[in-house]
């Protein structure tokens, strides 16, 4: 006898009523299907937010007129330290072990916080200023980044309380990951149209998020795909105008003991035109000793901070590109 396994799905969660009314019986159900998508597929596509489309429409323009800038200039907005500020070059990172290098360019941004300041100087490889080019004006990238930024920090933060409320830890347990200038970029991404019909070539290798949260703003080319782990089949996730796709990172998993899964992903640009994605990633405060909620340790016993974390996996994928590039 063949027993059927469950449906693969990403479901599309309105939290509208959460924002409205936390207390509310609507809102307990939003945090229970958040809860269920988090143990199963990990994703979920996230609606009833409010982060305007006006404001969402001003960040694609200005992806679009950012890379369509000189290759020099752009190459000129890269910080010599700062690991997540500026531009980085297609094929500077390989996600996928065995891939060839990502078909796909990069602009970061952060919490502008100047180079003066004792974060900076405490945790240089991960926080200070921004960097934007001076061929395009404040109120067509600078402003609309920055402001996005700070809504979609806002909404991240709603999403971690819903996924709190899921937990049996206390509605406080990421205050402390939260604060103290949490690490967060935004990352404005051009996937080229993918022409190469080698296997290798992909725009995002196969992988997983390193933060804790990921919200990915997509436009309408399509091309992410997550895959079911039950039945190896890469599973496309349409794109909606209006939602955000919410996936579990690694930070998470390692919490709950792999309870909310950080699952597999990766893009291919399958459309002709060029793709543009916006993910903002939320990997927190700095200090923060990632050990698993329950106070065990983690799988292999090794103790590392967020930063240490996340300098890790920036090593490993940008040091793998440039060994393919050597």
């Amino acid at each position: 006898m063949t027993v059927d396994k469950p449906a693969f799905e990403i479901p599309t969660i309105d939290i509208g009523p959460y924002l409205r009314d936390p207390s509310s019986p609507e809102a307990a159900e939003i945090v229970r299907r958040v809860r269920d998508a988090c143990m199963t597929t990990g994703f979920f596509s996230l609606v009833g937010h409010n982060i305007s489309r006006e404001l969402r429409d001003k960040l694609f323009n200005a992806a679009e007129k950012l890379f369509a800038l000189p290759l020099d200039v752009k190459k000129s907005l890269k910080p010599a330290v700062l690991k997540n500020r500026g531009y980085e070059l297609i094929g500077s990172q390989a996600l996928q072990e065995g891939a060839l290098p990502d078909l796909k360019e990069g602009y970061y941004v952060g919490k502008d916080i100047p180079a003066e300041h004792p974060q900076t100087k405490s945790h240089p490889y991960l926080i200070g200023p921004n960097i934007f080019p001076d061929g395009i004006a404040d109120e067509e990238l600078k402003e609309p980044s920055e402001q996005y930024y700070d809504e979609a920090f806002e909404l991240s933060l709603k999403v971690l309380e819903i996924l709190a409320r899921g937990l049996p830890y206390g509605d406080d347990i990421f205050e402390e990951f939260v604060s103290n200038d949490a690490v967060c970029s935004l990352r404005l991404l051009h996937y080229p149209p993918q022409t190469s019909k080698d296997a290798r070539q992909l725009g995002a290798g196969a992988h997983t998020d390193f933060g804790a949260i990921t919200l990915l703003l997509q436009d309408s080319s399509g091309g992410l795909e997550v895959l079911n782990q039950g039945t190896g089949e890469w599973i496309p996730v349409e794109p909606n105008p209006d939602a955000y796709v919410v996936n579990i990172g690694d930070m998470l998993s390692l919490w709950t003991k792999n309870v909310y899964k950080s699952n597999v992903h990766r893009v291919i640009n399958k459309s002709t035109k060029d793709r543009y994605s916006m993910p903002f990633f939320f990997d927190g405060n700095a200090d923060l000793k990632l050990v698993p909620f329950d106070g065990s340790e983690p799988v292999g016993g090794k103790v590392l901070t967020v930063e240490e974390h996340m300098l890790e996996r920036f090593g490993t994928t940008y040091g793998r590109a440039e060994k393919a590039a050597a």
